[in-house]
């Protein structure tokens, strides 16, 4: 039906109106998620039903990579194992890749053959059922507790004391144990000794070490959950083991020590009262987790880490439960330490960073593929043990993605182009799979999911310990981050709606990234180093909620940042307004440091998604036309404004007026295109003092090319109003037109005189306006590297009059006028977000006026 459709829009085409024409030509390029997903919830039983279809799919994949032994074990039993990185090996490359996919071969054959679910061409359950058993005698067989065979190099894996460790081994055997559980019926009891000789020495090797802790750069969180994990999968199989009291306590402390917070060390709270009176504060042993709830790993903050440990509490506390009711008959072992922070992780740091895909966004990108909805599971906790209706929908949405994932490719893998091969997919598996088992054991059939994502975290938030803002509005969500660590000075911008979020994807490169792009100056590296690491504004009206621990919520923030470039040659300033409303605004002053010669300019960057997953070719309308493309090779465009597949709209002012997108490139698994809304290839040569450029660019989310041709338009640039060192913009916006004005390396008081829009004098907020014929003239006091930003709610028209707009109320301006007559007037009206217009206003000269909206009409009152 879609290929008539297709062929249809073709044939059409020359008959159509040029936006339909447009759209026939974009229909061309499909997409499995770009005006396909929605926000529909998917009841629980059909998303059960999906993921098992899923990981019944991926068996494709797990048979292509099985590899048997030319030798048995020891003892003479058949096994083979799955290939990876370092196939058959024993370290993370070749034991995880074989206990994971292990793992799911043995899931399927338990859970998904009896539910009657098809099996791929060429794969019969049989084949399953043989690489679950065989993968799994070459796991317990390779142990350093069995030594039954060896791996791959001669050696053997695994941990068994505090001078015999290996890191993860934990890990990997947690998933050894979760495929013996789901074969558990089959093994004998030689092959159930050699499971617990693993589980054992794992657990004896934590009863003998230190539990880490530390937030600087590479947290323990995630470490310490998976030391969790193999605890509890030991007594979920052995709960009545002479050491099982032991690992119950040592259990807990790990959990207590994943997301261990400061302030657990005055936590007093008894964890379980069922067992004993020992509180949080007892189980304690140092943070984990910054004051503000965030962490970091790999010397970065990134959502992937940290939500992934509530992901390993969650299959720990899902071992006790599930292991203990099914081969014990009861839960001897329960405990409320492995959900100790998940919720106030979730609504501290994830809900306000959670987009409407169900992805989490990464401020700094990330350092493994992108887009694999790795959260899946995190949420699936939240909403199976704590019955988080948020978690619920966004668990919802990161399944339709990665079933949409799992689509672009012909194997059942979860994606094209994984980092690291079979163990990447066998992580994806595992989390597919630990978010039915989740469900098939604590259904949430009775949940509510919350309806709309806006509702659960509009507004802006910044997370002090990490120099991170974000923001939320109807429209989009933006964010922007100065990481200390790995250093990146970047963010993005996405729209709020669930199939068209990752048209622009996170992207770093030469410290820099998305928003600010950078120069290449001839004979010096690409780099930037911070000077200024972040001056936050945000709105300090009424609704704005400040915690004590820093963070802070609102409606609108404008970062101001310095950067020196290109080894010392450039001095970058630069602002980056997120406005109320849908508008982003950039804004910048780029001076010359030394003598100079600038190759190619590339600001105003955001990285286009290209990828199977959204769209392979995009759609760029600009002011010369259109062009549809795949991104390869770079393009270049005279234009002041660029429109992407009706849905992203961007516009330029104080550039060369050249815009250029390509350089299509492999983004962590993701294929992406860079667009340079401020571009040029023309060689410079500036001197040392020299202003280099005074840029603008303005990003809009959910517009079509139309709606960005008109404001384009309607721009009005304020660079030649300011002085030496200031710039500024006055934006259209969704509602209301957006102003921002910036010191970057200026006197402390600007005049800014004639400002005019449409014939309507603006009222400047926060400043004393003077209306004259020719517009606005204000005063503007701001320091360097400071910024002034709002929303314009009030116009007038009129001569000789004094102004200001309330501190209060925007709606409400005070006037007098310096001669008599009549004025008009036009007040924001934020309730039926239309402005209310009113001529013929008569005013007395010298008498001071409040103006102000009441309801729909606007009064005054001397």
């Amino acid at each position: 039906m879609r290929k008539r459709y297709i062929l249809l829009a073709l044939l059409m085409a020359p008959y159509l109106s040029p936006k339909a024409q447009d759209m026939a030509r974009e229909e061309t390029v499909t997409s499995p998620t770009e005006g396909v997903i929605s926000g529909a919830f998917v009841k629980e039983e059909a998303m059960q039903a999906d993921l098992l279809q899923m990981l019944t799919r991926f068996s494709s994949y797990m048979v292509a990579q099985w590899q048997p032994c030319v030798e048995p074990n020891s003892v003479g039993e058949k096994c083979g194992f799955f290939r990876g990185e370092n196939s058959g090996g024993s370290d993370e490359r070749g034991v995880r890749p074989n206990a994971d996919l292990s793992m799911l071969c043995a899931f399927l054959v338990k859970y998904a053959k009896p539910a009657g679910v098809e099996l791929p061409g060429g794969v019969t359950w049989e084949q399953v059922e043989q690489l679950a058993r065989e993968s799994l005698i070459f796991a317990y067989s390779t142990h350093k507790a069995n030594r039954l065979k060896v791996c791959a190099g001669g050696r053997y894996w695994g941990s068994t004391g505090r001078e015999d460790a290996v890191w993860e081994s934990s890990l990997w055997a947690m998933s050894v144990a979760y495929s013996a559980f789901f074969q558990w019926g089959k093994l004998d009891e030689r092959a159930r000794t050699y499971i617990y000789n693993i589980l054992r020495a794992e657990c004896n090797y934590e009863l003998e070490r230190d539990i880490p802790t530390g937030f600087r750069g590479d947290t323990k969180a995630e470490e310490n959950g998976w030391e969790a994990d193999v605890l509890a999968v030991t007594l979920g199989l052995f709960p009545n083991d002479e050491l099982a009291p032991r690992w119950y306590e040592r259990l807990r402390e790990f959990a207590i020590n994943s997301y261990s917070h400061p302030k657990d060390a005055e936590n007093r709270t008894v964890i379980d009262p069922k067992y004993d009176n020992k509180t949080v504060a007892d189980l304690y042993r140092g943070p984990n987790l910054y004051p503000d709830y965030t962490l970091q790993n790999h010397n970065l903050f990134h959502t992937s880490y940290q939500n992934v440990v509530i992901q390993e509490l969650g299959e720990a506390a899902l071992a006790l439960k599930l292991f203990q009711k099914e081969l014990h008959g009861r839960e001897r072992w329960q405990t409320r330490a492995l959900m100790h922070n998940v919720q106030e992780v979730q609504d501290s740091v994830l809900n306000h960073l959670a987009m409407a895909d169900g992805e989490l966004a990464m401020p700094n990108g990330n350092d493994w593929s992108l887009f694999l909805y790795d959260q899946i599971t995190s949420y699936s906790t939240l909403a199976c043990f704590l019955r988080d209706g948020n978690a619920l929908m966004l668990e919802n949405m990161a399944y339709k993605y990665i079933m949409a994932r799992q689509s672009t490719t012909p194997d059942g893998s979860w994606l094209l182009r994984p980092d690291v091969g079979a163990r990447r997919m066998g992580v994806q598996a595992h989390r597919v799979m630990m978010t039915w088992l989740m469900h098939h054991t604590l259904s949430t059939r009775s949940m509510r999911p919350t309806k709309e994502l806006p509702a659960m975290q509009e507004g802006t938030h910044f997370f002090p310990c990490q120099n991170i803002v974000c923001a939320t509005t109807e429209s989009r969500f933006s964010c922007f981050s100065w990481s200390e660590g790995l250093r990146s000075y970047t963010g993005y911008v996405a729209p709020n709606t669930p199939d068209n979020n990752k048209v622009i994807v996170p992207f770093r490169a030469h410290n820099t990234g998305n928003f600010l792009g950078w120069y290449e100056v001839e004979g010096k590296r690409t780099d930037a180093v911070p000077v200024l690491a972040g001056r936050l504004q945000m709105d300090n009206d009424a609704t704005a909620e400040k915690g004590k621990d820093g963070s802070h919520t609102g409606k609108w923030y404008i970062m101001n940042g310095e950067l020196t470039c290109n080894e010392g040659s450039l001095n970058h300033r630069f602002a980056i307004y997120s406005t109320p409303q849908n508008a982003v605004i950039y804004l910048d002053y780029v001076s010359a440091l030394t003598d100079a010669v600038i190759k190619t300019q590339k600001g105003g960057l955001m990285a286009i998604s290209m990828d199977e997953l959204t769209r392979t070719r995009r759609t760029l309308y600009h002011g010369g036309g259109s062009i549809q493309t795949d991104g390869a090779v770079l393009q270049e465009f005279p234009s002041n404004w660029v429109n992407i597949d009706h849905n992203i709209g961007i516009l330029t002012t104080g550039t060369s007026g050249e815009m250029a997108f390509g350089e299509k490139r492999n983004n962590n698994s993701i294929l992406t295109a860079m667009l340079y809304p401020a571009y040029s290839a023309q060689r410079r040569e500036v001197k040392a003092g020299d202003v280099v450029d005074a840029r603008g660019v303005v990003y809009y989310t959910g517009v079509d090319a139309a709606t960005t041709r008109a404001y384009a338009q309607q721009i009005v640039p304020l660079r030649d109003k300011l002085p030496e060192g200031w710039n500024g913009v006055i934006a259209p916006d969704t509602h209301q037109p957006q102003i921002l004005l910036c010191n970057f390396a200026g006197v402390d008081e600007a005049l800014i005189e004639g400002i005019s829009l449409d014939g309507w004098a603006p009222v400047l907020p926060s400043v004393r306006n003077t209306i004259l014929e020719s517009g606005t003239t204000s005063y503007i006091a701001l320091k360097q590297n400071e910024s002034m930003g709002k929303p314009i709610s009030i116009f007038l028209k009129g001569n000789k009059l004094l102004v200001q707009q309330d501190d209060v109320d925007p709606q409400v301006v005070w006037l007098k006028a310096l001669e008599g007559g009549t004025i008009s007037v036009k007040i924001y009206n934020p309730r039926t977000q239309t402005f209310i217009e009113q001529d013929g206003i008569r005013v007395q000269k010298g008498e001071p006026t409040r103006i102000c909206l009441k309801g729909k009409k606007i009064t005054l009152k001397s």
